[in-house]
């Protein structure tokens, strides 16, 4: 189970393959306890502190809550270790797992982040940014005439609307921020080795079909819409 601002996405996984996932949103969750998969244990992610109580008794006895002490298969160079959100980790626990070293994961949620993995496996920090939907919201709160603006494809550069012409700021704007993120992070982390680069979270193939389209390539190799639970399921393994 990963519990994000936005939404708590869950799971059963047995040997490691994930089944179906449900997705509520995490302001709902109390009073969608009964969405709970029966299950013989819980590895959760989590990062609002307010529904733990409640969750708890809502599932199996058999509980393991992530944080920075949690085995994980990662090695943490990070002064604050326990600052480190608990989704970041499952995200590099699964990357460290399943894919070429040095890594890069990028998780389009509330916030956008930037996780930096090097070709030992160690956790050096990253980056992060407001999230698509944070900013249109911020854009449309913050303002009087702006209206409220969702996220989706778009087939122009230039805005013919006020909405379009935001989600067109927003998309470029992220592509442009993972090219400069990951160019940077290569050069003062990797010396310039290529990273593999891999993107989770609700916007990510969206941003990626678009990089896809400009110049120089797209700087994501993978999309893993699943990598955050991937990554419960490992240390779920790593802890039996």
């Amino acid at each position: 189970m990963d519990v994000s601002n936005s939404f708590t996405k869950m799971a059963v996984a047995r040997k490691g393959v994930i089944g179906r996932v449900v997705r509520i949103p995490t302001k709902d969750l109390a009073s969608r306890l009964a969405s709970i998969p029966n299950a013989d244990r819980a590895v959760v992610s989590c990062v609002v502190p307010s529904v733990r109580k409640h969750l708890a008794k809502a599932l199996p006895p058999r509980q393991l809550w992530l944080d920075h002490t949690t085995p994980s298969g990662v090695a943490i160079r990070y002064p604050s270790p326990a600052t480190i959100g608990a989704d970041r980790l499952a995200n590099a626990a699964a990357v460290v797992r399943s894919v070429k070293l040095p890594a890069i994961v990028v998780d389009f949620g509330t916030a956008v982040t930037f996780d930096v993995i090097d070709v030992w496996g160690c956790y050096l920090g990253g980056i992060i940014a407001p999230g698509l939907v944070t900013a249109a919201a911020a854009l449309h709160q913050g303002t009087a005439l702006l209206p409220k603006t969702d996220i989706r494809k778009i087939s122009s550069s230039i805005g013919k609307s006020t909405g379009e012409a935001i989600r067109i700021g927003l998309l470029l704007g992220a592509v442009g921020l993972i090219r400069e993120a990951v160019e940077r992070i290569t050069r003062e982390a990797f010396g310039r080795r290529k990273p593999t680069v891999i993107a989770t979270g609700g916007n990510a193939e969206l941003v990626s079909r678009l990089a896809a389209g400009g110049k120089g390539g797209n700087p994501i190799d993978l999309v893993d819409p699943l990598l955050t639970l991937r990554g419960l399921s490992v240390i779920a393994e790593n802890n039996p």
